[in-house]
């Protein structure tokens, strides 16, 4: 396994870093500063992470004190390309301050919940740091399906960077939560499947964002389509008008 893991961290880095460099040439770095920032610390993390692979006791500190960060970019950088499709949600006062403090509340707690009701062969911090991570899989899986759900109700137009960011994040949520789900229902029993599964699911992930990344600006959109401002404004209306019929059948 120490092979097979060193092997999957090195494979991430090289896309990693072929992510961030692409992101330099195609000026998307200013575009997506989250999603610029996460590639940049997980792939600083995992080099750090390799150099002490080796050792178990030093490995397991340098693991869990660099996970939180990494949760907390992982949610950030999702929720920005939502919020970059969506932004005409953002205008409704409930939904600005619902759908962002729904996601914060949702990995508190579940911090909280794992301190103070820690297994026990796990500390409270180590029981706080892996169930706030686990839920923001979660919530990054539930962005992932509202996303593509919206997009097809709205007819939102084809943004290649955005859709495969966010499908990227999907694929790597969906596997971690299938793997906890099997997991915890025959333990060790296929603790194999429940151990290569994400880093198999994060690999195909990247794959997905560097497809995204090696696209110049004008791919996001389909032949004969625009991003002239009006255009955008005509987008924005249709979806404030669907916004308000939906609320009006409310």
């Amino acid at each position: 396994m120490y092979w097979f893991g060193l092997t999957v961290q090195w494979i991430c880095i090289i896309f990693q870093v072929w992510i961030l460099v692409q992101m330099r040439r195609q000026g998307l770095g200013g575009r997506f500063p989250l999603f610029a920032a996460y590639i940049t610390y997980v792939t600083l993390q995992m080099v750090l992470r390799s150099a002490f692979l080796a050792n178990r006791h030093l490995y397991f500190y340098v693991y869990w004190f660099t996970a939180p960060i990494e949760v907390i970019l992982s949610v950030l950088a999702a929720h920005e390309s939502f919020l970059k499709v969506f932004r005409s949600f953002y205008l409704l006062g409930w939904f600005r301050i619902f759908f962002p403090g729904a996601i914060v509340l949702a990995v508190a707690y579940s911090a909280r919940k794992g301190y103070f009701s820690p297994p026990v062969d796990v500390s409270p911090a180590g029981a706080a740091i892996i169930s706030s991570a686990l839920t923001a899989e979660y919530i990054i899986l539930a962005i992932s399906i509202l996303f593509f759900v919206l997009a097809k109700f709205l007819h939102v137009p084809w943004r290649i960077h955005e859709y495969r960011f966010v499908l990227g994040f999907g694929i790597s949520s969906l596997a971690v939560a299938f793997a906890a789900a099997v997991r915890s229902a025959f333990g060790t029993r296929f603790e194999f499947v429940s151990e290569t599964l994400p880093a198999v699911a994060y690999m195909v992930a990247l794959a997905v964002w560097l497809s995204a990344v090696l696209h110049a600006e004008q791919a996001n959109l389909r032949p004969g389509e625009s991003l002239s401002p009006e255009d955008a404004v005509s987008n924005l209306r249709r979806q404030l008008l669907v916004i308000r019929s939906f609320l009006k059948k409310r």
